[in-house]
């Protein structure tokens, strides 16, 4: 009896927070995990990197740089990226977990759909990657598996960037690429580069299997059928799917066109093609049942993950070798798969054209009819083959040229055999006058960019002096001549390296105004932050506290720039409570204010005790005081003195009023009925307080 194997990663618990719980899938690049964030207390999808992968430094390094661009990304039709590490031997990702099932799901259980689900379906694809690519990120490897059907009936678009992280990880001069064979738009496999318009012929190509329950080129090697999507048209839907608007067939053209300028030039473009394609169909058309011809619905590969379908690392110097052997062989060793092969002729009358030739052949008149599929009793509408209808005027739509690439490879061999035999051939695809492809390396490391334009056979000069406030600094911000130009074998391809964001210097703010320092500020590519108002004993008022020179390091462009304004020095209010108060104190509390201390008169104060303060006097009559400004301070000496005049000898009265006149007070003690004055107590000459009391002793 066989013994199952655990996952030794089930039950472990990850860089110290992911629980693993269970393995939900595994694919070409990584296994799944359902796994319990043990920090935030929720479930997450843990996407663990395959060892050979993980092992890669290079690997590594593009991994975390694609999943922090990733995790920017925040939109419903877009799985979430909530974080990425590295422990030990294991690279993960930690994702959003979508309970429910995988579009390759659908497509098995239920495709071929209604025109109108496909189209619902597709919208929905296209728009989770119609907001990447807003935001500047391309996916890569769209295809069924990784849009996820979550239990609400949402779909989300899931594992941006991972197929750019895997490609070229392995290292070396060889351009590798990763990606699923079936979904590969052709510059992918010939040149390795690919914009937002890859993404739009991989959304073709699963419209296509929406609408007709398979891929358009199955069967067969991964490397013959990435040669098909070089060297064919897709099949028009029709040819599978008798009875569609000639629009379908229009709409899967255009995406998948082999020559990326054709196609609509992101997915928010297609995504509005979409919607006018199933706005303009009448309900009928949308929700009919699909009916395949024979040849769509037999011929199928039964070896379990079919070739369209595998994850394969693609060398892509051999296959673009491999691609024109191929297109020199003869037809037989490629042979057309079912979905591609021409209907009957009976059938065919009362269909649209197969193949791309009629269907070209169609638009070259805008008012030439075609033969519309009539709706019969015994069938949905649109879906009869054994009758015609009266031919609708078509509009017609734009020209489209087309040179397969197959008969030009051929044609090319014939000419070049011709013109100088094998020498020729050679010189003008390997040879020195071969035309190469400047491939795209903008937001890859220099070291990067430079290895991978030395890989195509040209010469990588690295130039430094850009600046980015948007790529980050060490990436790449754009090559001359640009991504995708032809150009002569050895030609010298500059690659911009971002130093990051420019950095300004803080312009000197100092005697100007407001309104002249945010002007200042923004021809110096600064903004205008908050502007306060100070105090200042230096500056004017109304004019920029400056900084303290060589305080303010220059500043990343765009950066707000707080300044203060000055109201002049900054007023003081002078106590009023100084009165009585010791000189001292009250000197202490006007310096300790930024007031200088003047003139200290003083004067007798009945009330005031000596030494004490009995007011205080600005020098400025009007207006606030400020720092520096005098103040005069009034002490008090005390009470006005006096010195006891001499009064013994005198009469009574006499010596009352000498006394009185000193400002003192007199009491008389008599004694027997003289009027002479013996003494006084005090004695004359003692000084006392003017206002004291003094007795004189008459007799």
């Amino acid at each position: 009896m066989a013994t199952a194997v655990k996952d030794p990663l089930v039950g472990r618990l990850i860089d110290a927070r992911y629980l693993v719980h269970d393995r939900i899938a595994s694919g070409g690049m990584a296994t799944v995990y359902l796994a319990t964030d043990t920090r935030l207390e929720r479930p997450v999808a843990l996407k663990v990197m395959h060892p050979h992968l993980a092992a890669d430094a290079s690997f590594v390094a593009r991994f975390t740089r694609e999943a922090r661009s990733a995790a920017r990304l925040s939109h419903p039709g877009v799985v979430s990226v909530y974080d990425q590490g590295a422990s030990e031997s294991t690279v993960y990702l930690a994702m959003e977990y979508i309970p429910g099932r995988t579009l390759r799901d659908l497509v098995a259980a239920s495709a071929p759909l209604p025109l109108g689900d496909a189209l619902d379906l597709i919208e929905e694809v296209l728009d989770g990657l119609a907001a990447a690519h807003a935001a500047g990120l391309v996916h890569r490897d769209v295809k069924p598996e990784n849009v996820l059907v979550g239990d609400d009936g949402r779909l989300r678009v899931a594992d941006f960037g991972l197929a750019r992280a895997a490609t070229t990880a392995t290292g070396g001069a060889t351009s590798t690429l990763i990606g699923t064979v079936g979904y590969l738009a052709p510059e992918l496999v010939l040149d390795g580069t690919s914009d937002e318009r890859a993404d739009v012929y991989a959304a073709g190509v699963v419209l296509y299997e929406l609408l007709t329950g398979r891929a358009p080129f199955a069967g067969g090697a991964p490397a013959q059928v990435a040669f098909r999507h070089v060297s064919q048209d897709l099949p028009l839907v029709s040819a599978a799917r008798p009875g569609l608007p000639l629009g379908v067939d229009e709409l899967v053209a255009s995406a998948t066109d082999r020559e990326p300028d054709r196609r609509p030039r992101d997915a928010g473009v297609m995504l509005e093609l979409v919607r006018d394609l199933r706005d303009g169909l009448p309900d009928a058309v949308l929700d009919a049942p699909p009916v395949l011809l024979p040849q769509a619905v037999s011929g199928e590969v039964p070896d379990g993950t079919r070739a369209h379908e595998r994850v394969v690392a693609l060398d892509v110097d051999e296959l673009r070798d491999a691609t024109a052997a191929m297109a020199a062989t003869p037809a037989t060793t490629a042979p057309p798969s079912p979905a591609a092969a021409p209907a009957p002729p009976a059938q065919r009358s009362a269909t649209r054209a197969h193949t791309r030739a009629e269907l070209r052949e169609q638009e070259r008149g805008a008012t030439r009819a075609l033969p519309r599929p009539a709706a019969s009793r015994s069938g949905p509408l649109g879906l009869a083959l054994d009758e015609e209808q009266p031919e609708a005027p078509v509009r017609e739509p734009r020209q489209r040229q087309r040179r397969p690439l197959a008969l030009v490879l051929v044609v090319a061999v014939v000419v070049l055999l011709l013109a100088g035999g094998g020498g020729a051939l050679w010189a003008y695809t390997v040879g020195p006058l071969a035309k190469l492809t400047v491939p795209m390396v903008v937001r890859s490391t220099a070291a990067e960019a430079e290895k991978t334009v030395q890989a195509r056979q040209l010469v990588a000069r690295i130039d430094t002096s850009e600046y980015s406030d948007t790529v980050p600094q060490g990436e790449v911000i754009k090559t001359e001549p640009e991504a995708n130009q032809r150009v002569d074998k050895g030609s010298t391809v500059t690659i911009f390296v971002s130093n990051g964001p420019a950095y300004r210097p803080v312009p000197d703010l100092r005697g100007k105004t407001e309104d002249g320092a945010r002007e200042a500020l923004t021809q110096a590519g600064l903004d205008t932050g908050n502007v306060s108002k100070g105090y200042s004993d230096t500056v004017p008022e109304g004019q920029v506290i400056p900084w303290k020179p060589g305080s303010v390091p220059p500043l990343k462009a765009g950066t707000k720039v707080d300044f203060t304004v000055s109201q002049g020095p900054e007023p003081i209010t002078v106590p009023t409570d100084v009165a009585g108060k010791p000189l001292a104190d009250v000197q202490k509390t006007l310096t300790d204010l930024g007031l200088v201390v003047g003139n200290t008169p003083r004067q007798n104060d009945d009330d005031i005790p000596k030494d004490s303060v009995i007011s205080i006097t600005p020098e400025k009559t009007t207006g606030d005081l400020h720092r520096g400004d005098k103040v005069d301070i009034v002490v008090s000496d005390g009470p006005e003195q006096v010195q006891i005049q001499d009064v013994r000898g005198k009469s009574r009265d006499e010596a009352r009023g000498i006394l009185q006149g000193q400002g003192l007070q007199v009491d008389v003690t008599q004694f027997f009925l003289g009027d002479r004055v013996g003494n006084t107590d005090p004695a004359p000459g003692t000084t006392v307080d003017k206002g004291s009391r003094v007795t004189m002793f008459v007799g």
